[in-house]
């Protein structure tokens, strides 16, 4: 099983939409994690069918980012790119995409594509989402 992670402005019901979508596909969640930041939510599901759930919900509008980026979160200030580029880079973690998938004032999620994201799980996990 893998996991899809949601980047939607938050509202009451989303987590109900999304998972009557994939009910109503037969695509079954086991496991669920959420979080928001200012009027974002992260929502990142265990599913199976995952490309039978990732088109769904991508073509419903859902912004879906597969399981082979990690999410983490970071104050937003000058410099905290560099430092988790750094951490990475500090621990032979190679770093083939990054991007900002959302901020607010205070912070902000990207995404991050590594060679290794066991090893940068391990590095990253006091920011991970």
């Amino acid at each position: 099983m893998k996991a899809l992670n949601i980047v939607q402005e938050d509202h009451p019901g989303l987590l109900a939409e999304v998972t009557a979508l994939l009910g109503r596909e037969g695509i079954a969640v086991s496991d669920f994690a959420g979080l928001t930041v200012g009027n974002t939510a992260v929502l990142s599901l265990t599913i199976d069918r995952y490309k039978d759930a990732f088109r769904l919900l991508s073509d419903a509008g859902y912004r879906v980012i597969a399981s082979e980026h990690l999410l983490v979160r970071l104050e937003k200030r000058p410099g905290a790119l560099a430092e988790l580029s750094r951490r990475l880079a500090e621990e032979n973690v190679n770093v083939r995409g990054m991007h900002i998938v959302n901020k607010d004032e205070k912070a902000g999620i990207v995404a991050l594509e590594t060679v290794d994201h066991e090893r940068a799980r391990e590095v990253l996990k006091d920011i991970l989402v």
